[in-house]
């Protein structure tokens, strides 16, 4: 969740046709120059010297270092955009897809830590937000439809727009994000998501879902 924000019906036509070679060669040393350090004193020579490549190699395809990190971050994030679509596709209610579609985020940045680094700590956001890759535009779009449909059926409050509610979801693993970074990764990320239902769920409920919560813990304390 990037601010997960990326789209890849979007994200596939930002992606445009890289060499395979190309890709091999710089992506895993885009991840740990710009996850490492500070992103102004990346230079694209350097990444080609790390690479192994020539800077007009380098040059010929993305222009200039922000070209090529908002290329690989749109890159990137093509796989996460695929599981979390994929996990609001899931039967079940709606904040049970939800769950899902947040288990995916964790999942996906447990993996990949110097993506999250990237997108969450190191790249200068007044800067990418004026990007296309920014918007995360497919997944927040059918997240905000799944909300709704929640907010039709009762389980989830009706009294707050659904672009909050997402923002809510967003903050929430923004920082559960930082928080592991700082931490120094010492526990599973993924494992945080049961610790923050509860406090997720009781912002965001409504009447339908309250009445199964007080239904299924009365019936849990019947001998």
């Amino acid at each position: 969740m990037a601010t997960t924000k990326a789209s890849t019906s979007s994200l596939k036509a930002e992606v445009r046709r890289i060499p395979d070679s190309v890709i091999a060669r710089l992506d895993p040393i885009v991840k740990k120059v710009f996850s490492d350090g500070d992103f102004h004193r990346v230079d694209m020579r350097t990444i080609a010297r790390a690479a192994g490549m020539s800077f007009a190699t380098i040059y010929r395809h993305f222009a200039d270092k922000e070209r090529l990190l908002f290329w690989f971050i749109a890159h990137w994030l093509t796989e996460l955009e695929a599981s979390a679509i994929a996990a609001l596709n899931t039967e079940g209610s709606a904040l049970e897809r939800i769950e899902r579609f947040i288990v995916a985020h964790f999942a996906f940045y447990e993996s990949n830590p110097e993506v999250g680094r990237i997108i969450f700590m190191t790249v200068p956001l007044e800067r990418w937000m004026r990007e296309s890759t920014y918007a995360y535009r497919e997944p927040t779009r059918r997240l905000r439809i799944v909300i709704e449909e929640g907010q039709k059926a009762g389980e989830i409050r009706s009294d707050v727009h659904s672009e909050r509610i997402s923002d809510l979801f967003t903050g929430m693993f923004n920082r559960t994000f930082l928080m592991w970074e700082y931490r120094g990764r010492t526990y599973s990320l993924t494992e945080q998501y049961d610790a923050l239902l509860p406090l997720i769920e009781s912002g965001v409920k409504g009447k339908v879902t309250a009445e199964r919560a007080r239904r299924k813990t009365s019936s849990a304390r019947e001998p």
